[in-house]
């Protein structure tokens, strides 16, 4: 039987694993990424090493940064220093002699989601991940949206307070300012100290339990945190009218009221001729969802699936 070995590349760690021709995950593991003219070499060897138990017949990779899907390059990424640039498909190829497929990390984690995961078989989804930074994926009529240079779905960047915080893009007030995780904990950082509230390894997912536990600065922080996400997905959808919104990140996963308060935010602010009872759900791939859909794109690319 042929298999896939596939790859998501990150900043600190990248993920592998091998699929069977029908998407089921066989094997997975993780590693420490490389500086970047290892990686090559580095996913060389580990594919060598996976040879040995699995006839490997396609790689499929996804990966931190901008991608071109076509071409296997990465266009630029501020992750992992000396990336950009590179031919990474072309790379691999003559390294390996397998068929290689390159998609950028957000994209590639939600076709995952449409093909295995929270919104299987739906044609028309966002997936959004939550995180230093808000990453986004837009499928439309089961494909897609790249734009005219691949760079579409740049939902973080588009400004929900004018004059707002400044952003690393250069503009002030963009979306993930205010409802990316990292924004959250600063945030929370901010109202803390100002109200003398001792302050020590903050991370979403520690804001979190302290909501849980009616903690009034956390509440007061993780309600305005609801908003300002709530105000982006309005926008959402009321511009592209999704099936649904997926959202992944670490502040997703665990039992908690994030997904619930977001669609009771979302029934207050939404038309209500765009039906929107439970439009945002969680992503049910979590951080596997990346090599489902390298893996779908690396069958989609052999020509065993039709291509999305």
């Amino acid at each position: 039987m042929s298999h896939i070995v596939c790859f998501d590349i990150g900043g600190t760690f990248i993920k592998y694993g091998v699929f069977n021709p029908k998407g089921h995950l066989l094997f997975k593991s993780k590693m420490a990424t490389p500086t970047s003219h290892e990686i090559p070499d580095v996913l060389n060897n580990k594919v060598k090493s996976l040879q040995h138990d699995f006839h490997l017949t396609a790689i499929g990779i996804s990966s931190c940064g901008l991608v071109d899907r076509e071409k296997g390059r990465i266009l630029f990424s501020n992750n992992i220093q000396g990336y950009s640039g590179m031919n990474l498909g072309e790379r691999m190829f003559s390294l390996t002699q397998l068929p290689v497929s390159v998609e950028n990390d957000v994209k590639s984690a939600c076709l995952g989601e449409i093909w295995q995961g929270a919104v299987k078989d739906k044609r028309n989804a966002v997936f959004l991940t939550l995180g230093t930074g808000i990453g986004c994926s837009i499928v439309m009529d089961g494909k897609i949206v790249n734009g005219s240079s691949g760079l579409a779905g740049e939902l973080g960047h588009t400004v929900i307070v004018a004059g707002g915080k400044p952003c690393s893009c250069g503009r002030k007030g963009c979306f993930e300012r205010y409802a990316a995780t990292s924004a959250f904990v600063q945030d929370y950082t901010e109202e803390a100290l100002q109200k003398g509230v001792a302050v020590e390894n903050v991370s979403g997912e520690t804001i979190m339990e302290l909501v849980k536990q009616r903690n009034p600065v956390a509440m007061e922080v993780y309600e305005r945190f609801i908003h300002y996400i709530s105000m982006g997905l309005t926008n959402v959808i009321h511009l592209l009218n999704p099936e649904k919104i997926i959202i992944g990140g670490g502040i997703t996963e665990g039992e908690g009221p994030f997904i619930q308060d977001i669609n009771i935010q979302l029934r207050n602010e939404v038309m209500d001729v765009y039906g929107n009872e439970g439009t945002v759900i969680a992503s049910s791939l979590g951080n596997d969802a990346g090599l489902y859909g390298a893996c779908y794109l690396a069958l989609s690319r052999m020509s065993m699936k039709e291509s999305v």
